[in-house]
Formats: structure tokens, sequence, C-alpha cells
């Protein structure tokens, strides 16, 4: 029984990935991200022109993330409705996970992925570490 649900899933994720509904790209020894980024952030201001309110929802989630030690860039772009699917079912309380070299940790309510979409498309987050060469921006679209 368990084999028939591996694969299963290994088939409805080869079927999703062959249908265009998630994008994935790892590109490795990047020695200059700025190009990627700049794309990414003239998308971005293009869609805040058209819609400067953030109307209606977002269908996907963008993240672009560069790290400068691997020289690896890796874009994920992920409709909405497997974002909302991966948080169904998952026990978010026992899901704390530590942030830094101290172990502290950071409370995430898990659960409020699902109404991201809500949001609107734009930019959710951007980050640049210019000690460690670290690039992240996510958005939805």
């Amino acid at each position: 029984m368990a084999k028939k649900i591996c694969f299963a899933l290994v088939l409805v994720v080869a079927v999703l990935s062959c249908s265009g509904c998630f994008d994935i790209a790892i590109k490795q020894d990047v020695d200059f991200p700025a190009g990627s980024f700049a794309a990414a952030r003239e998308r971005l201001a293009v869609m805040e022109r058209q819609n400067p309110d953030r109307a209606g929802k977002a269908a996907k989630m963008h993240v672009m993330v560069y790290d400068g030690q691997s020289r690896e860039l890796v874009q994920v772009a992920v409709p909405m409705w497997m974002v909302k699917l991966a948080n169904k079912g998952e026990e978010h309380e026992s899901m704390r996970q530590p942030r830094d070299v101290a172990d502290r940790y950071v409370d995430v309510d898990w659960s409020d992925l699902e109404h991201l979409s809500r949001l609107g498309p734009g930019l959710l987050v951007q980050v640049e570490d210019g000690q460690e060469n670290t690039h992240v921006l996510i958005w939805l679209e």
C-alpha cells in the first residue's frame, strides 16, 4: 500500500512539473546575479505601476535566492494553490526552527500562508546581505 501511495505522489509531481504548474531553476557558478535580480525588480516595478493598490488575488509566488558562498542562484515559482496545499494538515506548533547561531527560535504562524494571495501581486520580502553576498527576493504575481 505504501508503495502505491509513493508511486502516486511521484506521478502527481511529475505531471505537475511537466504541465508547467511550477518552475524551478538552479544555476551554479554564478559570479554576478545582479542581472537576474534587476530583471525581477523591473517586473515588480511594472506590476506596482499597473496596480499600485495591489488589488486582486495573487496566483503565483516567486522566490529568488543567491548564495555567494556556493555561487548558486535558485529561482522557484509556485502557484498559490500549492502554497496553500503545503500548509494543510501540518502540525505547525512543533515547527519551530533555529534561525541563528545562538539557537534562538522564531515563531511563525504557518496558517497565515493560506491568506497570502489576498495581499495581491507585489513584493513580499527583499533581503541583501553584502557581507555574506546573499540576496533573497520573494514576490507574488
